[in-house]
Parts: structure tokens; sequence; C-alpha cells
């Protein structure tokens, strides 16, 4: 039997989504990109005349990327490859111009898929890639072209009555995009405003405006599901409710064009929060499937069914298909469980927000695709929300029969691991089943700040958190960073980081591995009480009762005041002296503190619970530690709801009685 196998996948999907400064435009670009799997199950329909695929046609579905097989039995395989490429790649080209999709194929050595070939279709697919045009090609700007407006791409005319039609069908009917109360069922979901229309853009822009609703609406339709599944009638309010409109959005987040009309938008945000987070080792296992297959073949006949909502596996798990059934497992259980994280967190933000008395906090996921994660929300929102998605991720994933299996496969192996044809579990730094791990970058920035560098700055947080929680030999942990921009002056990620260099502890290590990295540690408060018994704390939340203690409030009860707090300007001109280099005088600074501001003994008991623990012996050396921590201090006591340190603190802030509870977790805890 001979048979093909087919990849689609978009191509540069940051730069497409982030080219334009809108966040209508990002909302769409980020959507069409999850159009893909739409399209080849469309276009497969159509060139094979059949209304249900056959089982062993979809061998990975995720977003912005999708492998199928053709089989002899459905004609020529290798005419039927190359028509699905050309209707699929045509497809993208009209209904979302400026998306770069590539199609390559294969003919499969086997009668079954084969994790060989999967490794060879990747080569081809990069091989290919390299030397194709990129889609920024197709819009030439010579000889006399205007400009569209904040875009480098040439102006269009605006989409005709015949091109809005016929997405508002598409939505209703194959999207199945939800229509609220007062929907006008002739014009809805609405596409190209009147604004739009009269403005000058590009092409690109016109498409991705217009999708924008669309998408908010599936966005939060997805959310108002998990919130309440069994109330299908309560999803429209909710979703109303959450602002489905990008353009009111829009105003929270940045000025808009003199000409739109603001009426109806959100009130502008003092601060802005980009949240970028990375699944720790999802790449490993998916780059060498065949490997985590052997590792799981034992578990697959006994896994329970998930406890959450994700997408039914179209493949049957028969003796041929096992392996293929596998791979789209693996795709729709991670799928279910990242959507399943968001929404978790988005809970835990609104309660927050009704804490506080707040009527709304604007949370927009911008990417959610595969293991990667990208949101902007309320800049004091936006550390609670990255701190909770781990914590649920970690938690779904462990609770996963075959997720958490694949966490050995994620973990990596130990350095002196012989190298053998199939690995054994004593070859894994893991050797149990656990959750998968997962790295969160915080940057919070200024209204009206550009997205793409917020994003970027984020990025390389994420980055930093993997060097810390990646450690070659150590068990990966979960990691969180943040950064407030205070000097926007300094654009690359790298030099802005390096201007903290030495004077914080961050990135933090959390989560349920966190204890194995740095060791025993003191878990309860150091404040003495009669009122209960110390109860163990992870290690975020003693990061947050040393908050309470720099706040002037009982680090165990943060709703009560012990007295000031830490002075502000004492702490800013002890960070001062660190940025400095002059170490000496800043711990001569803390040293006065300690002796004159009723405030810092409380708070050095508090930091002396916190990771690392100087190695010194004498006193300056533990000076030094506590006093790098002031910063982190600083920025966190500023950019978190008032309501948080109490939510968080006095259960366990990893949230699922698990080790998580006695984690310990810094930086420095893992130097």
């Amino acid at each position: 039997m001979t048979s093909y196998l087919v990849m689609l996948q978009t191509n540069s999907n940051q730069s497409f989504i982030f080219s334009s400064p809108r966040l209508r435009e990002q909302i769409g670009a980020s959507f069409e990109i999850t159009l893909l799997s739409h399209w080849v199950k469309k276009e497969a329909k159509e060139i094979l005349d059949t209304d249900d695929l056959p089982p062993f046609f979809w061998v990975s579905n995720s977003s912005g990327k999708v492998i199928i097989r053709f089989r002899d039995t459905d004609g020529d395989p290798k005419e039927l490859a190359k028509r699905l490429i050309r209707e699929v790649t045509l497809r993208a080209l009209t209904d979302a111009p400026g998306l770069d999709v590539t199609g390559v194929f294969i003919e499969a050595t086997s009668n079954t898929v084969d994790a060989d070939d999967l490794k060879e279709l990747d080569h081809v697919f990069l091989e290919y890639s390299l030397n194709r045009r990129p889609a920024a090609a197709r819009f030439p700007q010579f000889p006399f072209l205007e400009r569209g407006s904040e875009s480098a791409l040439p102006a269009s005319p605006k989409l005709s009555e015949d091109d809005c039609r016929e997405m508002r069908h598409y939505a209703r009917e194959t999207l199945k995009v939800p229509l609220l109360t007062d929907d006008d069922t002739n014009f809805s979901p609405p596409t190209q405003t009147d604004q739009d229309a009269q403005d000058t853009l590009s092409l690109p822009s016109r498409i991705k405006r217009a999708w924008s609703r669309s998408a908010r609406r599936l966005q939060l339709q997805e959310v108002a599901s998990r919130w309440s599944p069994d109330n299908p009638d309560k999803w429209p309010k909710t979703i109303e409710r959450l602002n489905e409109d990008p353009f009111q959005l829009e105003g929270a987040f940045q000025d808009l064009p003199q000409a739109a009309n603001s009426q109806g938008t959100l009130a502008s945000l003092s601060s802005v929060g980009v949240i970028h987070i990375d699944g720790n080792g999802v790449g490993a296992i998916m780059r060498d499937l065949g490997e985590a297959f052997n590792t799981v073949e034992g578990n697959l006949s006994n896994l329970k069914p998930a406890a959450y909502w994700r997408e039914e596996n179209p493949c049957t798990p028969d003796e041929n298909n096992i392996f293929q059934w596998f791979i789209m497992e693996v795709n729709y259980r991670l799928d279910g469980i990242v959507k399943e994280a968001v929404a978790r967190s988005w809970a835990d933000v609104e309660y927050l927000a009704n804490d506080d008395d707040i009527d709304l906090v604007p949370v927009v996921p911008v990417l959610v695709g595969g293991d990667d994660v990208t949101v902007y929300t309320d800049g004091r929102y936006a550390i609670p929300f990255a701190e909770a998605y781990i914590r649920h991720y970690e938690k779904l994933t462990k609770d996963d029969d075959l997720l958490s299996v694949l966490a050995i496969v994620a973990g990596g192996k130990k350095p002196d691991a012989p190298e053998r044809d199939h690995f054994e579990i004593g070859d894994y730094i893991i050797q149990s089943p656990g959750p998968l791990t997962a790295s969160a970058g915080v940057a919070i920035v200024g209204r009206n700040f550009p997205f793409h560098i917020a994003y970027d700055l984020a990025e390389e947080l994420v980055s930093r958190g993997k060097t810390l929680g990646k450690k070659p030999g150590t068990v990966p942990c979960s990691t969180i960073d943040f950064h407030v921009l205070r000097d926007a002056t300094v654009l690359n990620p790298e030099d802005t980081l390096n201007e903290h260099k030495g004077r914080t502890q961050r990135p933090f290590l959390i989560g349920h591995y966190a204890p194995q990295r740095i060791g025993d540690a003191t878990t309860t408060s150091a404040e003495e009480t009669t009122i209960a018994a110390p109860q163990p704390l992870s290690s975020w939340a003693r990061i947050l009762q040393a908050v309470a203690a720099f706040d002037g409030k009982k680090p165990d009860y943060p709703t009560q005041t012990t007295g000031d707090p830490f002075p502000r300007a004492r702490a800013n001109r002890i960070v001062k002296l660190l940025a400095e280099g002059k170490e000496d005088q800043a711990a001569t600074e803390w040293g006065d503190a300690l002796q004159n501001a009723p405030s810092a003994g409380l708070l050095a008991r508090q930091l002396k619970l916190l990771s690392p623990h100087s190695s010194s012996s004498d006193e300056a050396g533990e000076s030094l530690e506590q006093i790098k921590w002031l910063l982190d201090l600083i920025d966190l006591s500023g950019n978190l709801p008032d309501g948080y340190l109490t939510s968080r603190i006095g259960r366990n802030a990893d949230g699922d009685g698990s080790p998580e509870a006695a984690d310990g977790s810094t930086k420095g805890g893992a130097k």
C-alpha cells in the first residue's frame, strides 16, 4: 500500500500578528492562523468527495500546523497531496492575505505512520521553507502605490458588501460564531466597520480587522463554556459582559485614531501587562514522538477520561493506527489543558477584580496555540494571571494520565545516560509521572507602549526563566519572571534586563519540582503568632509574605497592619547604591534601617526565609543577599491588586495539595 504524508504549516506567525500596532488586527491575525485546520478539512472533503474524512486522515492537528495522510485507496496519493497543498495555499492567499502557509509532502516508507517519516517530513519542510519567497513579496509598492495607515504595505480598496456577506456566512455556518441577543442576523457577526471602510488600510489590515469581532466572540465562548459547561444559555451574557467588541478593548490599551468614535470604549489602563508563557520540554516531546510513544505505550490502554473539555480524537486506537492516534491524542489533550488553564486563570482575575470592586479587568488572549500563550491585561493583574496559569497548568497535566507520563520525557535525559535505540525510565531525570512545567514572563509597560516591543521583552524573560528552570542535569521547574519598564529609551530586551543584573533575585522557581531544586527550606512565617500554628507555604506565598511585611502588613494576615511600611525612599536609595556597585554602602544603609526603621526588623526576618541563603558566615554577606530583594519587593508591591496577598497567603499558593505546598522557589535557591 502506497501512502503520502502532507504537512501544511504557517510561517513567521509572530511577524504576522505583530506587524500592526493595533490590538484589533492582532486579535484577527491570531485567529486567521487557526483557520488552517478548517481549510484543510474543507478542501480535503471536496477533493475526496466525502462528508466524513477517513479515520487514518489526521496525523497531527495543532494551531498553525497540520499533518495528514493520503493512501492509494483514495486515489493517486501524490496527486491528492499536490492538489490539497494548492487549494489550501490559494485559500490562504485570498482569505488571509499576508499569512505565509507552506505545504510539503513525502512518500511514506511504511503502511502506518512512522516516527522516522515524520522527522523526514520536518527536514523537507525546513529545507523548502528556506528557498521560498517571503509573504511580504506579494505586496509590491512600486512604482506609485499609497502606503496603508499604520502599515508598511500598500493601501487597498475597502471590502465589498459581497466580501463582508461571505465572511459573515462562513463565521456563522462553518465556524459557529455565536450570535448575541441584540444582533441583526443579516449583519452579524460584525465585520468591516464604517470607520475602517473610510480609512486608508492595507488589505491584510482590512481582513484582520474584519475577522476580529468573530475571533473575540469565539475566544469568549471558549471561556464561557468552560466556566458554565452545563448552562449554555448563560454563555451569551458572559460574552457580552467580558466585552466582545475589540474596538472598545483597544481604547483601554492604546489611544484610538482621532477620527474614531471612542464612545463605549473601556476606561484607559494606567499600565499594561504583556504575558508570554511557554511550556518546558513540550518541544522535546514533539521532536521525538517515537521515543515519547515508547515511554507511554504501556499506559495507553488504561487512560482515564480527561477532566477538562477537549476535541474528540478522530483516529481509532487500533493496532495499525495506535501511533497516529497517540499523536492526535497529545495534540488535543495539550490544547484542551492550555485553554482550560487560560479559562481558570481568567476566572481567578475576575475573582480578584470583584474583590477590589472593579467591574471588569480586560483580558485579551492574543495567542493560544500549542504550549504557547500570549495575553494582554491590566498591568496590576498580569503577574497574578501568570502565576495562576502555571499553577493550573501543572495541576491539569499532573492529573492527566497521558501528559503526566510524558513529563518524564519532557524532563530530559540524565547527562550520563547511555546512547541506545530505546531509552529506559532510569535514563531520565524525572522517573515517575508528574506535571509538565512552564516558564512565564511578564512585561509591565505604559499604555500606548508598542505591543511588539513588550512582547519581545516578555519573550526574553521567558528565555531567562528557562535557562534557570531547565538547568542541565537538574529537575526542570516552572519559573516566573517580570520586568517593570521605566526607561523606554533602551529597546533591546537583553540590554533592558541587564540593567537590573545583580540587584534582584528574579526569576523565581515555583511549582511542583521547586523543592527538589533548592532543598529543604523553612516554610513558615517569621512572625510569631498565637492565633494559629504555622502552616506550610509555597515559596511564592513566602515571597508575598515579604511583600506584606514590606508594605507594613502582617505576613500571615495581610489584612492587618503592623505599623509603617518600609521607607520607600530608603529602599530606592539602597537599590541605587547596588546599581552603582557600592555594595558596602548599600549594606551600611540596610544596617542603619535595621537600627532605626521599626518595619525593617520584620522585613529582615521574612527575607531570611527566602532563598538564596548566603554561604558567607559574616553579616555583610547575609545583608547583601537580603537587600537584593528590595527591587523585587518594590516592583511587586506597586504592581499587584489589593486583594491578591490575602487570596494567596494562608493557603497553599500552588493550590492543589501536592508537594508545591512545601516548595521553595527563587532564582538564588538554584545557585
